[in-house]
């Protein structure tokens, strides 16, 4: 019987070589894409370059991408008769960076309370006069985390991660929002308390953290009236898309005093937001560690075997 064929794009792997030889290679004939844009890949397709293959394997989403986007006009090219509606399943490597990014959030968390991006850059003028003056007022305007409370827009993998952190590290109290309520079990086990509105929620927090997904709906969520409704002095964490925040709103608020500062890893526009003090900037590091790429490559290739392997 020959093994199903997997079609490997982008580059090679570079962390689980033993899973990928004594694993994957056993149970797959893997095919390497040599296609460098999307016109010859969608000629290879065409053409059945790759054979009839039963997956694709994506080792990490930096690379592997000279296709382009995955739109119907690609998709109506695979081997099988858009997603879902075609019978093909999709896997992401959701989980991968759950560790990473919750601790981001947490240094965040860190920083937007004890105002440390003010002090680093103070630091960094290597002028003794702002750096004296920093040393100064940072201890007039800061708070410690513990005893505040701290806001979840959505609760997953990595914000459940981040309150368990907040609330065993920082001594945190945990609320939270979702369009769907956790079990009881699960708001037992962090010690959440549930708010069915947002506004709700953004009007008890010290702390708001977001980690909902981009839609139509949830786009500058956070806007003029969502920073309106939250306490003078609150601050905001954000490491989940940019566009979740209107940062011309934001700013306002920043300047106003309603927001007493920011963290950001992911960015609507950003440079107009580089020179305030009290906002932490980040380049979509949240998930960046060495840690996230070893488990990106290796749950795809269990996602395949899990899915391919019971089918074939």
């Amino acid at each position: 019987m020959s093994k199903p064929i997997v079609l490997h794009i982008g580059e090679p792997i570079k962390y689980n070589h033993e899973f990928y030889t004594n694993e994957f290679c056993e149970r797959f004939h893997v095919v390497l894409n040599d296609c460098p844009d999307r016109n010859t890949f969608m000629q290879a397709l065409k053409d059945r370059k790759y054979g009839d293959f039963s997956a694709i394997y994506r080792p990490h989403f930096q690379t592997g991408g000279e296709m382009g986007q995955w739109d119907e006009e690609l998709i109506a090219l695979l081997p099988a008769s858009a997603l879902g509606g075609r019978g093909i399943w999709y896997a992401n490597g959701t989980g991968a960076s759950d560790e990473a990014v919750s601790d981001t959030d947490l240094y965040m968390i860190l920083s937007v309370f004890r105002n440390f991006t003010h002090s680093q850059l103070a630091a960094r003028t290597c002028d003794p006069a702002q750096f004296e003056e920093a040393h100064r007022l940072i201890a007039t305007i800061s708070a410690n985390p513990r005893g505040h409370v701290l806001g979840l827009v959505g609760l997953g993998r990595i914000s459940k991660r981040l309150a368990h952190k907040a609330r065993a590290a920082l001594g945190m109290a945990i609320h939270y929002h979702d369009v769907v309520r956790s079990p009881p079990e699960v708001e037992w086990e962090l010690g959440a308390v549930f708010h069915p509105t947002l506004p709700g929620l953004l009007a008890v927090v010290d702390c708001v953290s977001l980690h909902t997904p981009l839609t139509a709906a949830t786009r500058d969520l956070m806007d003029e009236s969502a920073f309106a409704a939250m306490m003078p002095g609150a601050r905001l964490v954000n490491t989940s898309r940019g566009p979740l925040v209107n940062e011309d709103a934001l700013v306002a608020a920043l300047r106003s005093g309603r927001l007493a500062a920011a963290a950001l890893d992911v960015h609507y526009h950003e440079p107009h937001l580089a020179a305030m003090e009290n906002v932490t900037l980040t380049t979509h590091v949240g998930g960046g560690a060495l840690d996230t790429r070893i488990n990106f490559e290796l749950n795809a290739m269990k996602n395949i075997l899990a899915v391919v392997g019971e089918r074939s």
